[in-house]
């Protein structure tokens, strides 16, 4: 029977050395798979971090520049605001000449626009209002040096306009209105206008 105690014995020593032997592999590889698992997550976690911090950065940096767009946008109109001031401004002082210039001033501008035919001038309600009786004669007398036919009569109609005039010879006209006026000279003036504000 000592043998088989013996044996026995032997089994169980055995046993518990190959457990314990399994117990000390499956805890190192367990040790291995967690040390591994927090390798991989701190990798993932840095790598989540890096793409966050790379898309905030993104954000950030399309934001500035969404910003610094509207701003250009607000100032280029704030600028546009102020050009299209000062030629409404430069309009009402136009009309705010004295009747003596002002007359001076549409003379000058017929003579100048007038041509070697028989012609009307149609002007603004507001104008006929301001212009002397010997408005018409004195164009006439200036004009006479264009040649024999140069001759021009006021017209009945009025023009829809702040100031200015139209010129007409037969189905031609020649539209000297301020509006017509400062539209055609705006694109030449702007350039000279933004220097004088915004230099």
């Amino acid at each position: 029977m000592r043998g088989m105690e013996k044996i026995k014995s032997k089994i169980l020593e055995d046993s518990k050395r190959t457990v314990s032997h399994i117990l000390e592999q499956a805890q190192q590889q367990a040790e291995k798979i967690k040390n591994d698992a927090l390798k991989e997550s701190e990798s993932i976690r840095v790598e989540i971090l890096d793409k966050a911090e790379a898309e905030g950065k993104e954000a950030y940096r399309r934001m500035v520049s969404t910003a610094v767009l509207e701003g250009r946008k607000e100032l280029l109109k704030a600028k546009q605001d102020i050009i299209e001031t000062a030629f409404i401004s430069a309009m009402e002082k136009l009309l705010r000449l004295s009747d003596r210039d002002y007359q001076k001033l549409i003379e000058d501008m017929i003579v100048d626009a007038a041509k070697n035919e028989k012609g009307e001038i149609l002007l603004a309600e507001q104008s006929k209002k301001r212009l002397n009786e010997d408005f018409l004669k004195k164009i006439n007398t200036r004009i006479a040096s264009l040649g024999d036919g140069a001759k021009l009569v006021l017209s009945d109609e009025s023009v829809k306009a702040a100031g200015g005039f139209i010129l007409r010879y037969g189905e031609m006209e020649i539209n000297s209105t301020f509006e017509i006026m400062f539209e055609m000279l705006k694109p030449e003036l702007e350039n000279d206008v933004v220097d004088m504000l915004f230099s």
